[in-house]
């Protein structure tokens, strides 16, 4: 009844690491395990011109690993690019109702007012 696999069939393993629905994310995704040794495979990379005819979470390029072994360096790999694309963002005071505002907000949460100044918030 209960099927054991090996340890070669488990390293065979696919496993999704990564999608998007920017196919530039996905092939960079893609490109930059690469580089690393690992290898991938991508999935629906091609189905963007059907989203809407097809639900759109159906057409999300994707980035499968090939070897389970690597599954962990992958998706740290994919977690410290996701983290650096992050801006950074200092706090700011609102011109309208004076309240303090958190850098990850682009209006005040209190007012909805934006900031008088663009450049507002960005640190360098």
């Amino acid at each position: 009844m209960f099927s054991h696999s090996t340890p070669e069939q488990s390293a065979c393993q696919v496993k999704k690491i990564y999608s998007n629905n920017n196919i530039a994310l996905v092939w960079h995704v893609k490109n930059m395990l690469e580089q690393q040794g690992i290898e991938v495979e991508t999935r629906n990379d091609r189905l963007y011109s059907v989203a809407g005819e097809l639900p759109v979470t159906e057409c999300m390029g994707e980035v499968w690993v090939v070897s389970a072994l690597y599954y962990q360096t992958a998706e740290r790999l994919v977690s410290e690019m996701e983290l650096a694309s992050l801006p950074e963002f200092d706090a700011w005071v609102c011109h309208a109702c004076h309240e303090k505002v958190d850098g990850t907000f682009a209006v005040c949460w209190n007012c909805q007012a934006a900031p008088a100044d663009p450049a507002v918030g960005a640190s360098e």
